[in-house]
């Protein structure tokens, strides 16, 4: 499996009732659909099917190893059979090492730390500076959640997981364990 960038057209969230995809979002040509790029990982993602205006609905959890998470439903700019490649697809590397800004400050030095891309729930644009930043969702342990600014744009994030090259210089380790739980993806 391996993380991958897309445009997405609809995320609903059942938990709390927000939506990750706003009118503010990139329009279309005529203004009538927004959409808003994210790295997101295929390993979060159950009951894909075809939608045949964008590409795929599926549904998407932030955190499927906790049994009270609901999932949220997706529209995406990928088809499944691409969905599956992603999933099929072996990365070079488990981890990435992430260029994070302390405290989430951008003018603050980053930290070079390593996690397993496994764990990163999705990346998405940091709007001040989307070429030079991103934020990064990820799974610390079983239940709790980080996310964190990164000196690192989202097709950053994407190059390395593909290519498993961690250039920065490593001054910190994160070391998660990993539950063993039963997941399946669907695809229909």
């Amino acid at each position: 499996m391996i993380l991958f960038h897309c445009k997405v057209y609809s995320w609903i969230d059942e938990r709390d009732s927000t939506k990750r995809v706003s009118k503010s979002d990139h329009p279309s040509s005529d203004g009538t659909v927004h959409h808003r790029e994210y790295v997101i990982n295929p390993n979060f993602m159950t009951d894909i099917t075809t939608n045949s205006t964008y590409g795929s609905n599926l549904k998407y959890s932030d955190n499927f190893y906790n049994r009270r998470e609901k999932y949220s439903s997706l529209i995406i700019d990928k088809t499944p059979a691409q969905i599956k490649t992603y999933m099929d697809s072996t990365p070079n590397s488990n981890t990435i090492a992430l260029l994070i800004h302390p405290n989430n400050n951008p003018d603050k030095t980053a930290v070079s730390t390593t996690i397993q891309w496994s764990n990163i729930i999705l990346a998405d644009r940091y709007n001040p500076s989307p070429d030079n930043h991103c934020w990064v969702k990820y799974l610390q342990g079983a239940f709790k959640i980080k996310e964190v600014l990164v000196n690192q744009n989202i097709e950053d994030i994407v190059r390395l997981v593909r290519s498993g090259n961690e250039t920065a210089t490593f001054t910190s380790v994160h070391n998660f364990f990993s539950v063993n739980y039963e997941k399946t993806n669907t695809i229909s």
